[in-house]
C-alpha cells in the first residue's frame, strides 16, 4: 500500500483529482470530512474547542460549524489553535486506516489542504500539489457558491503560499486548463505509482 497526500489551495482542483484517483481504484481518506466527524463525535475535542473559542460556538449542545468557521478563519492565530486541536486526531485516524490496509496493494490517498502545515507529509510516501493560478482558484471557489469572495480571500491568505508547497511536494500537477487535462495528469501519476 502506497500512501499519497493530495494538497492544494482553495479552488485548486484537489477534490477533482481525488475523485479521479478514486475512479482508478485508490482509497480516499478525506481529511476535512474526518475532521468534521471528529468535531461532532469526540467530546474531548468539543471541550477543547469550547475552552479556546468560548460558548458562543455551541448550538443545541454541539459545536456549530458555521460559527466555528467564522471565528477560526478570521485570523492565523485562531486557525492555528483549531488545527492544533483537530490535526492530531485526524492523523491518528489516518494511521488507523493505513494499518487496516497495510497488506493491500494500491494507493491510499489523503485529501487534505494542510498536509505540510499539519506535519502529515511525514506520514506519507509521496505528496502531490495540485497547482492553479490565484486568479483561477478565486474564480472556481466563487463558482462553487458556498463562500463569499471576502471569505475566499481571507481563507486563501491564511493558507501556506503555493510556491512554498511547490518546494515541498514530491509531484506538482498544473491545473490551469481543462478537467480532461487534469485527469490525464492524474492518470499518469496513478500509473507511475500504482503500476497501472
Amino acid at each position: 500500500m502506497i500512501t499519497l497526500g493530495i494538497t492544494g489551495g482553495l479552488g485548486s482542483g484537489k477534490s477533482s483529482a481525488c475523485q479521479r484517483l478514486k475512479e482508478k481504484g485508490a482509497v480516499i481518506f478525506d481529511a476535512d470530512n474526518i475532521a468534521k466527524e471528529i468535531l461532532l463525535t469526540v467530546p474531548e475535542v468539543q471541550e477543547k474547542i469550547t475552552e479556546v473559542f468560548g460558548e458562543a460556538i455551541i448550538k443545541n449542545g454541539v459545536v456549530d460549524n458555521q460559527k466555528l468557521a467564522a471565528i477560526a478563519f478570521s485570523n492565523e492565530e485562531n486557525q492555528a489553535a483549531l488545527n492544533n486541536i483537530i490535526h492530531p486526531f485526524v492523523i491518528e485516524e489516518f494511521e488507523k486506516k493505513r494499518e487496516s490496509m497495510q497488506n493491500r496493494e494500491g494507493l491510499l490517498v489523503i485529501d487534505a489542504p494542510l498536509i505540510f502545515e499539519s506535519g502529515l507529509d511525514s506520514h506519507l510516501d509521496y505528496t502531490v500539489l495540485i497547482y492553479a493560478t490565484y486568479k483561477l482558484r478565486i474564480a472556481r471557489a466563487i463558482r462553487r457558491g458556498n463562500l463569499s469572495r471576502d471569505q475566499i480571500l481571507k481563507r486563501m491568505d491564511l493558507q501556506m503560499p503555493e510556491e512554498a508547497k511547490r518546494e515541498l511536494a514530491s509531484f506538482v500537477i498544473e491545473n490551469n486548463g481543462s478537467i480532461e487535462h487534469l485527469y490525464e495528469e492524474i492518470d499518469k501519476l496513478y500509473n507511475e505509482l500504482a503500476g497501472g
